[in-house]
Formats: structure tokens, sequence, C-alpha cells
């Protein structure tokens, strides 16, 4: 039980990744490596510190071409340092997401992001195999190639027991209710984990999504989170994934949350008067999104009792955002529990009932995992 009173499930955490994991991939990919990091480091600028937060500590990494050079707080690559910042922010149980880079379609190249994807995940599992009750899972996968991407995931799951599989709101060209990528919703659904959207357009080699509007990070950045759920919410509804695949559970991952019933709403109302352009659902859109899909929420973010109140107790997820420069670290489970808006049911939806359902965890004091409601 953590600090605060609470059993806390962090649904939306980052890092995981050992120093010089890049190092890993087969030689045969090493250029294709640099080139990749190359890319990222011209793509991404412009945010405070980097885009990390650290306690205020040196935290340097090594001098690397294949490493960034932003100082982190160590616990994103030592798992021991790790959990004593779970410790202290009153989190007993993390799910890590891996970097947002665009690794599911590394410079066009199938082969290369799978390669790469592989190396990711495998250094991500052993960092959480330091304590695999408290340190859980998403796969990274090489989307550019579903085959491929559905394989890495099988293996990810099967071999490592990662709990779910995160992936861009869009691959490139393609929205993510593309036939193409049936083969890993099933796969999904069939290994019985979640599904999770995460970051919109940003990335490089990614297809720009709205933000090619803003000229400056601070827009990009407040743009391309919301903007980019709102898309897959529409792809996962109203495109048919959630009535093709009636089992799947899927978070919509660092977007807020104030954006759902408005989203929801309009787009029930375009369906009732539009039946006809959408040929793959039979139902108001709304209808797909309860009891399967999940956001997670800031701590101080106004909205969460409304969303709640008007979109389910059973959607919003606690999430710290570790260790990101915008995150509450290491705060966020105080300021979310101390809220005076939030009842004492609700703050236990939002701190472990909702992510045990979006993940199939255990919660304490239960035998069996949490699975997901009747759709």
């Amino acid at each position: 039980m953590g600090r605060f009173g609470y059993y806390v499930i962090d649904a939306d955490g980052h890092g995981g990744e050992p120093l010089g994991w890049r190092r890993r991939i087969p030689a045969t990919f090493e250029g294709r490596m640099r080139e990749y990091v190359a890319a990222m480091k011209a793509r991404y600028g412009g945010l405070p510190g980097g885009g990390m937060k650290n306690d205020g500590g040196s935290h340097e990494r090594p001098d690397d071409p294949l490493e960034f050079d932003t100082p982190m707080q160590p616990g994103m690559y030592d798992p021991a340092q790790r959990m004593a910042d779970m410790d202290l922010e009153g989190i007993d149980l993390a799910v890590l997401f891996p970097p947002g880079s665009g690794e599911e379609w590394a410079l066009g190249d199938p082969d290369f992001a799978n390669a790469l994807c592989q190396t990711l995940n495998d250094a991500r599992a052993e960092y959480a195999a330091h304590d695999p009750d408290r340190l859980k899972l998403v796969a990274k996968l090489p989307m550019i190639d579903p085959e491929l991407a559905a394989a890495e995931l099988e293996r990810c799951v099967t071999t490592y027991g990662f709990v779910g599989m995160v992936t861009a709101t869009h691959v490139q060209d393609k929205n993510l209710d593309d036939p193409s990528f049936d083969i890993v919703w099933e796969t999904a659904q069939r290994l019985d984990i979640a599904v999770c959207t995460h970051g919109g357009g940003q990335a490089p080699g990614q297809t720009p999504f709205a933000i090619e509007r803003f000229d400056s990070r601070l827009g990009v950045h407040a743009v391309t989170h919301p903007l980019g759920a709102m898309q897959a919410t529409f792809n996962f509804t109203v495109g048919g994934i959630f009535h093709r695949f009636p089992r799947l559970r899927v978070g919509f991952m660092e977007a807020g949350v104030g954006w759902l019933p408005f989203w929801l709403e309009r787009l029930d109302e375009h369906y009732e008067l539009m039946p006809d352009q959408a040929p793959n659902i039979d139902r108001p859109p709304s209808q797909y999104f309860t009891n399967r899909g999940f956001l997670t929420c800031e701590p101080d973010e106004k909205m969460v009792p409304y969303v709640a109140q008007t979109s389910g107790e059973d959607v919003i997820c606690y999430a710290s955002d570790y260790c990101h420069w915008d995150c509450a670290f290491p705060d966020s489970v105080k300021v979310l529990s101390e809220r005076e808006d939030l009842s004492e049911e609700r703050l236990q939806q939002l701190f472990s009932g909702n992510a045990a359902r979006l993940y199939n965890l255990p919660l304490p004091g239960s035998n069996t995992e949490v699975g997901p409601a009747t759709a």
C-alpha cells in the first residue's frame, strides 16, 4: 500500500532503458542506428530540460553518439533508483512506456524498425526483471510491418510477460483502423493484453497531424497528444476496430481527459445524422468506448470529476508521466490524493481499479486478475 493510503498503479510511467542499450543492436544495423539517432536529435528540441526532469543533480550520461546528452533522473535507467522514486512518490506498481521516437517505422526500414524494437524490448525486460512484481512493461512494435509487429508482440508477452503494447496514434500515412493492422489487434485480443496509443504526429518520419500549423514547441506539444488521441478514438470507434475485436481494451494515454465527453457526444451526433458514412459499426460510437476505453489524467486536472461523472467512473487512470519535464514528480500521488473534489471511492478507481482492468492486473486481496467488463 502506497504512502498516501491507496494502492497505486501508475498507468503511464516512462523509462526502463539501461544506459547504452542502443549499442546492443545487431552489428549489421549499427550504421542505421547512428542515422536514426541523428534524426531524433535533429527533430526534438525546445522542451525544458531537454524533455526530461531530474532532481537537480548532474546525472549526465556518457558522451556517446548513440545516446542523448540530456541529464535525467537516474531511475529512468537504473531500476534500483526507480524503486526508491516509486516509494517516494507513493507508487506500488508502475507500467512503463518506452520512448516515443518513431521506432514503429524507423527510417522507413521495416527490418531496421523490427531490430530496433526487439533490442529496445529486450533491454527493457532486463530492467524490469529487477522487480517483476512492481515493474510492468508495454511493448514497442514495428508497426510499419503489421505482421512483424504481431510477431514481436507475441514474443514480448509469451517470453517476458509484457502487459500491453503501445503505438503512435497513426502510423505514417495509415490510420489505426487500416485493415492491415487487424493482425496486431487480433493478437492483442487473443493474448488479453492492453493496447495503448501515445503521442501524435511529431516523431521523426511521422506524417504530421495538425502540428504543421504551429511554429513553436509549445504549440506542437500542446496540440499533438489530445488531437492524436481524438483521432485514435475515432479510429477505434467509428473506424470499427472495437466492433471487429469486441474484447479489446484500449488506453489513450497522456492526452488529458477533458476532450472525451465533447468528442464522444459529437461523434454520436454525427453518427445519428450520417450512419451510412459509418458502415463498420452498428451502434453510437460512445457505446463502443464504454467499458473498453481508458484515459490518463494529470493530478491537478480540473475536468477529472466532470469526465468521471459524464463518461463513467471506470474510464480514468492515474499516471505519473515519470520523469518527463512536465510531470509532477515526486508529488503526483500526493496532489491527487489531497483533492477535495474527488470521493474516496473515485480515488480508489483512479489510483488502481481502472488501471487493473486496463492491464488485467491483480489487486491486493484478490487471487485473480481483474478482467475486462462486459462490452
